[in-house]
């Protein structure tokens, strides 16, 4: 135990700020012995212009040059003073400043004299961001090399103290703590003594260990406090739905394991964009703006204040949910991708130039930059569908798919009920108009549109639109069963939809895109039916279970739905009569109660009559009547007999006139022979 307990300790180094001072006064030393030296040099360069003696130079050269290196025990080519000499001022003073900031910032931490390879190392590094441009890195870092110096020295006597101590404290407890004994059981309270026994034995300190997580749980208790503040006062509606939350809890904590692994291999490769993007597809996008600020703080904390790193992060996640804000393509991913990884290399880029970084370091820092975004964007697509699925999220990715007309269901409907389909389509067509008008969720309503008459598969032909003309099989019904039939649509579809697992918000359109409201035919056909004296009708066995709709893409179905159906039955649809039914519509369907659960205004509801009319209005403008084709058969033969003969009478015409061109001739040649 004692010889495990000495070779635990680790050597004790003491910084040497004699070493350190001495350095930088050789590296002022060398410097004005170089601006002596280039004085002189500028001297013989004149003397050999007037003499034109180019030996006179060389001596110079090999006499002066080499004084340097044996004065400071270096080992730099003679050529590299001569460039140091012929340079300009100004540079000579960057060099300078370089060396000795770049020296002094690494001696500093400390160098040991096993380590002075890797310092060299690290020096080149460090003149190679502060230089301005890649000659001069190479001249200061030349320089660098042969001053750099150890700075961290071994105390042998403290290291023997520390050694001894611990020996000791190894001592102290062999009598108390015997082989295999246990130090405190699990779930018993620690000690004085316990902590002793811990410390003895070289364990780490449970009280620091506490004080550090106690530290780091203020700090993520306060950004998710932040978070919750922010939903809670302008996301109420995600606050409410606790499926959402616990998304945002995943993607927020996943995230900063990500940061931490990533940030080991460069903190510009942490994809704060995929972070982003996937809180804009799958929450909300104004909640991802805010999202990305909390993240890219938090990186400053993990990675010590690098505020660089925050920076590029904060512009590529901003930029990434710009570019998806509207997005129903996942291709959009991609060049949301390609955006990020050209947003991350301007911020590298501008941030090396205020840093006045070397090129290497800007290039290498962009190359992560770049494979960042294109990060990002590939963990957005791999990731999302399964988020999407366990969370039953409606991405408007998700929505364009389930509105291809290949979809096992569309295709359904549109084989076995080809009526119920173009109804819908029509349907789809007017309510994302309308959504888009008042700033609803069009691609929702349309899809929603799509699929909220699928419950009609199970009995197509008891639905007027995919009746033959001359046969209604509710002829023969009594209208209570016929009514239920059709009530039993909604319930089909909801059933339908889940077998297919639709994501939620589309089984709620089906569920709810005719609310309570009445089956107004079979019920007014009950009262003509039944004689009011010997039996009484109960209206609720003639409206729709519903719910009431619960959102504004469920009440603008409604609506659309209502109104295409009644537009049918107009015999001269005229701009007039199409504005007056669409009015008329929205006014019974207010007055049943229907639209009160799903915040359509007033406002709302006149710019969906304008929509509504607007559209019905082009679909039902009047067209000329085409004639038929035996009509026009017809006349095509009449017109060609009538040519006929007009050209037969011109050729009687032709030829009289002919003759008697020629008797009247003739009679003028007889005459002349006469004469």
């Amino acid at each position: 135990m004692k010889e495990d307990a000495s070779k635990s300790i680790r050597e004790v180094y003491n910084l040497n700020l004699a070493s350190i001072e001495s350095v930088e006064n050789d590296i002022g030393n060398f410097f004005l012995d170089v601006r002596k030296l280039r004085d002189e040099y500028n001297t013989h360069l004149e003397e050999q212009r007037i003499q034109n003696n180019e030996v006179l130079n060389n001596e110079f050269i090999d006499n002066n040059l080499s004084k340097i290196n044996e004065k400071y025990s270096m080992e730099i080519e003679d050529d590299s003073i001569l460039n140091l000499i012929k340079i300009d001022q100004s540079s000579l003073e960057e060099i300078e400043q370089n060396v000795y900031l770049s020296i002094r910032k690494i001696m500093e931490q400390g160098i040991k004299e096993d380590d002075i390879e890797e310092a060299k190392k690290q020096i080149i590094r460090e003149i190679s961001e502060r230089s301005t441009n890649p000659y001069n890195a190479i001249i200061s870092s030349e320089i660098g090399e042969n001053f750099i110096k150890p700075s961290l020295f071994l105390d042998i006597g403290a290291t023997e103290k520390k050694r001894q101590d611990s020996i000791e404290a190894v001592r102290d407890v062999k009598n108390v703590i015997r082989k295999d004994q246990i130090i405190v059981r699990k779930g018993e309270i620690v000690n004085p003594e316990h902590i002793e026994k811990m410390k003895a034995l070289g364990l780490q300190n449970p009280i620091l260990h506490f004080q550090n997580m106690l530290g780091l749980f203020f700090i993520i208790s306060l950004f998710i406090l932040l978070i919750g503040l922010y939903i809670y006062t302008f996301h109420k509606n995600i606050f409410d739905d606790t499926n959402k939350l616990i998304l945002l809890s995943i993607i927020y904590i996943a995230m900063m394991f990500v940061a931490k692994i990533t940030g080991e291999i460069s903190g510009y490769l942490i994809p704060v964009a995929f972070a982003s993007m996937l809180i804009a597809i799958t929450i909300d996008s104004r909640l991802a703006l805010w999202m990305t600020f909390i993240i890219s703080f938090n990186i400053v904390f993990i990675f010590l204040g690098e505020i660089n790193y925050m920076i590029v992060a904060l512009a590529g996640g901003l930029v990434s949910v710009f570019s998806i804000r509207k997005a129903t393509q996942r291709s959009s991913l991609t060049r949301a991708g390609l955006l990020v990884a050209l947003t991350n290399i301007f911020s590298i880029l501008a941030l090396g130039m205020m840093h006045r970084s070397s090129s290497q370091i800007i290039l290498e820092n962009c190359m992560w930059g770049v494979l960042n975004g294109f990060a990002s964007a590939i963990l957005t697509i791999g990731i999302l569908p399964f988020l999407e699925s366990f969370f039953d999220i409606t991405s408007s990715f998700k929505l364009m798919e389930l509105s291809n007309p290949n979809q096992p269901l569309l295709k359904q409907l549109l084989v076995e009920a080809p009526g119920t389909y173009h109804h819908s389509v029509v349907v789809g067509n007017l309510a994302e108009s309308a959504a888009e008008e008042i700033g609803a969720n069009a691609l929702l309503t349309r899809v929603g549109a799509y699929y909220h008459d699928i419950g009609k598969l199970k009995r197509p032909y008891f639905f007027a639109e995919n009746q033959e003309a001359y046969k209604n099989t509710h002829d023969d019904m009594e209208p209570s069963l016929s009514a239920l039939v059709i009530a039993s649509h909604v319930k089909d579809g909801v059933d339908m939809a889940k077998k297919y697992r639709l994501p939620k918000a589309i089984i709620d359109i089906i569920n709810q895109h005719h609310g309570t409201g009445l089956i107004s035919y079979f019920f007014h056909r009950a009262l003509q039916l039944t004689d009011p004296k010997s039996t009484v009708i109960n209206e609720e066995n003639y409206r729709y279970s519903g719910p009431k709709p619960k959102s504004k893409e469920a009440g603008i179905i409604l609506l659309a739905d209502i109104l295409e159906a009644e537009a049918r039955t107009l015999n001269s649809p005229t701009s007039s009569r199409i504005k007056n039914l669409t009015q008329n519509v929205i006014n019974r369907t207010l007055e049943n109660g229907q639209l009160d659960e799903c915040n359509l205004t007033l406002r709302d509801l006149t710019k969906i009559k304008d929509i509504f009319s607007r559209i019905f209005t082009g679909m039902f403008h009047n067209r000329v009547e085409y004639p038929d084709e035996e009509l026009i058969n017809k006349l095509k033969k009449e017109r060609s007999q009538g040519e006929s003969t007009n050209k037969k009478s011109s050729e009687t015409v032709n030829q009289s006139e002919e003759n008697e061109k020629n008797t009247h001739n003739s009679n003028e040649i007889n005459g002349a022979k006469k004469e």
